[in-house]
């Protein structure tokens, strides 16, 4: 596996499982409980990293599809001014959640370290561009034409072969693509068994030889199984958590920082 490095944090199977912290700022979000509000940020950033998050996802805009659309500029005014005012109190690596080329190209010029982007650079056709520009490491999720649009494994293998060749040919490095096998309920044709699936066969996903982020905290899969709402969800996460750490997720992405943290120090352990 090529090892992808995030501003001196290296990922992949030779390192331990990264943790990234969740700064939802999205007002619209399936997890009401996870918007964290502009005066609360700078504490919840420095709790997650008190927890032992090692990276933090900043995102602006709910990609849940039942939740209203926001313009371009709302997300902007969002996330921008949270980056900096993140970079006057840390240096921990710091991820760009969007699929918008200029919130991306501002952010990275504010001191964000990656892009995450659940397009897989599909939705903006400038957004290769400027990940190569800025030779920035990039998290790039399963997609077609929407973020999420597939359905299975072998449409998500498929998804994300095209994905790295369209994001190499526009000059982004090989030893830069963090992939994400899009775990959630994307679009209308997927159900709870395919996010199962997903997590069963993570390790398909491996055959790309680039490290892999897990997207499941608290969501609809985890839901449906143990019939429970977003905030009730934890203990279902961190199962899911657990056996994607053994089936070869490098990075797990989560609105539970410390709970996380246990769980996946120990399956790293157990599955050694």
């Amino acid at each position: 596996m090529t090892d992808v490095n995030i501003s001196g944090l290296n990922v992949g199977d030779k390192h331990p499982v990264r943790i990234m912290g969740v700064i939802n700022l999205s007002v619209e979000s399936f997890y009401k409980q996870s918007v964290v509000k502009p005066d609360l940020l700078i504490q919840t950033v420095q709790q997650m990293i008190q927890d032992g998050a090692e990276i933090i996802d900043i995102g602006g805009r709910s990609t849940w599809p039942p939740a209203p659309k926001i313009t371009v500029s709302s997300e902007y005014r969002r996330v921008i001014p949270a980056i900096e005012k993140i970079r006057e109190v840390t240096e921990i690596p710091v991820s760009i959640d969007t699929m918008h080329s200029q919130i991306a190209r501002d952010a990275l010029n504010l001191g964000a370290d990656l892009i995450n982007d659940v397009s897989g650079f599909t939705g903006d056709s400038n957004m290769s561009r400027v990940a190569a520009e800025y030779d920035c490491p990039v998290i790039l999720m399963a997609s077609r034409n929407k973020p999420g649009d597939v359905v299975g494994v072998a449409d998500t293998l498929d998804a994300l072969s095209r994905i790295i060749r369209n994001a190499e040919k526009n000059g982004v490095g090989s030893e830069r693509i963090i992939l994400d096998p899009a775990i959630g309920r994307w679009c209308e044709m997927r159900t709870t068994e395919h996010d199962l699936e997903i997590i069963r066969n993570f390790k398909r996903f491996t055959v790309f030889q680039k490290p892999l982020l897990a997207a499941l905290s608290r969501k609809s899969f985890v839901g449906d199984v143990l019939g429970k709402p977003p905030g009730e969800r934890l203990y279902g996460s961190i199962a899911a958590t657990a056996i994607a750490v053994c089936t070869g997720a490098n990075v797990i992405r989560t609105h539970d920082v410390a709970a996380t943290v246990d769980a996946v120090r120990m399956a790293e352990k157990l599955h050694k």
